[in-house]
């Protein structure tokens, strides 16, 4: 039973190290693919180019905060050092599952031959036991008739034959197990060593390629000593991100501050208070009609950063734009009277979409890439939000998905 018992903890300790192996092989391949991906993303962001057409002759549009120079060479470095160690590392994985791996599942099929000895062993001792039961029933009764006689070789028959059985199992455990326990570490020690080694190498490789991407990109990498808080609060001293975020109209007091220049006097996010508090500054400052909107069209929400303050580019891949203040015009004078009317109303102008645009909030115009869109209102900037009607649907959209047809 000892012996039995020592070979079902080594099974397990076996178990154990392919499922280690096997665990840290897919880690290693799913990191590696992670970080090369992350990379490449990267190398968007921080692309100098926003990638996105702007003129009619093919230019392409450049960020108003130009990406700093050591930051795109960190970006570009950290894309092709990482396709570099996943490329050097994969191979490396392959021969935990040559060397490790597949002598483990090799192993276990050994240590199945020896369970399944084991448990014929057991139902031997079973039958053992069970026969010789038997034949000490039959052997108590005084009086027997003529088949519980017969009963009695047959039964003796079955015990002789299962009691050899028995031992002779028995006696082949206890003669191969020892034996087995004195090989099974000359098997393990190199397979777990080899494992350990290769765990080494694998970590080594990987930190070359960190090391010397950090080293050849130290003016931009300047936190990486640093503890993790002490490098994010330098991060946060030399310019913080998320303050200047929460200052965006868009983010303001959750947003309230864009419904109230696109509509909010009747927008169901804000309270009863706040849209009659909105109705009432409207009636106050007076609202004319816009010289791109017809007189028919109920009044709208004017373009995008009509009252100032910080906004945010709309186009698909404006990372890390800057914010600017949009000069909309002095507003400390009387409003502009309104426009005469126009005597031709057929006229009409429509732009093409470049792109698929999903509304954000309520009252912006949904439309899919190629659509024609009849624009009501909209300005020199291609960067504000217009006006335009689709469908029978009329609201605002950012003029940067759209060109002039």
């Amino acid at each position: 039973m000892a012996l039995e018992k020592r070979f079902n903890s080594f099974q397990k300790v076996v178990e154990r190290i392919e499922k280690d192996a096997e665990s840290f092989r897919d880690s290693i391949a799913a990191l590696l693919s992670h970080q090369a991906a992350m990379a490449a993303h990267l190398t968007v962001i921080y692309d100098t180019q926003l990638g996105v057409q702007a003129t009619e002759q093919g230019g392409v549009q450049r960020r108003f905060q130009q990406t700093p120079a050591a930051a795109t060479q960190a970006a570009n470095d950290a894309e092709a050092a990482m396709a570099y160690c996943r490329d050097e590392v994969l191979p490396e994985l392959d021969g935990i599952d040559r060397d490790v791996i597949r002598p483990m599942l090799e192993f276990k099929e050994i240590m199945k031959t020896i369970q399944k000895t084991m448990v014929k062993r057991n139902h031997k001792m079973i039958d053992y036991d069970r026969h010789r039961a038997s034949l000490a029933k039959l052997k108590a009764k005084e009086e027997r008739s003529f088949n519980e006689e017969k009963q009695i070789f047959k039964v003796e028959a079955q015990l002789e034959t299962a009691t050899q059985d028995y031992q002779y199992l028995n006696d082949l455990l206890k003669q191969e197990l020892p034996r087995f326990f004195a090989l099974k570490s000359q098997f393990i020690q190199p397979v777990f060593e080899h494992l350990y080694e290769m765990q080494l190498k694998i970590y080594g490789m990987i930190y070359a390629r960190c090391y010397e991407l950090i080293n050849a990109n130290q003016s931009h990498f300047v936190t990486h000593q640093m503890p993790i808080e002490e490098g994010y609060n330098w991060r946060t001293s030399q310019y913080n991100v998320r303050e200047e975020l929460e200052n965006l109209d868009l983010l303001k007091s959750g947003g309230k501050a864009w419904l109230a220049v696109s509509g909010g006097a009747n927008n169901s996010k804000l309270s009863l208070k706040e849209r009659a508090a909105l109705r009432a500054q409207e009636q106050e400052h007076g609202k004319h009609p816009s010289p791109y909107r017809p007189y028919d069209a109920e009044e709208g929400p004017p373009a995008y950063g009509a009252t100032g303050g910080t906004t945010l580019d709309a186009t698909p891949m404006a990372y890390g734009k800057q914010q600017y203040p949009q000069n909309s015009g002095s507003r400390s004078g009387p409003a502009p009277p309104p426009p005469p009317a126009i005597a031709n109303t057929s006229s009409a102008q429509y732009v093409l979409a470049l792109y698929d645009y999903d509304a954000q909030a309520e009252g912006d115009l949904s439309f899919r890439k190629d659509d024609k869109i009849e624009v009501i209102q909209r300005t020199a900037d291609k960067n504000d939000w217009w006006t335009g009607r689709l469908n029978g649907v009329t609201g605002i959209f950012p003029g940067n998905y759209v060109s002039d047809m």
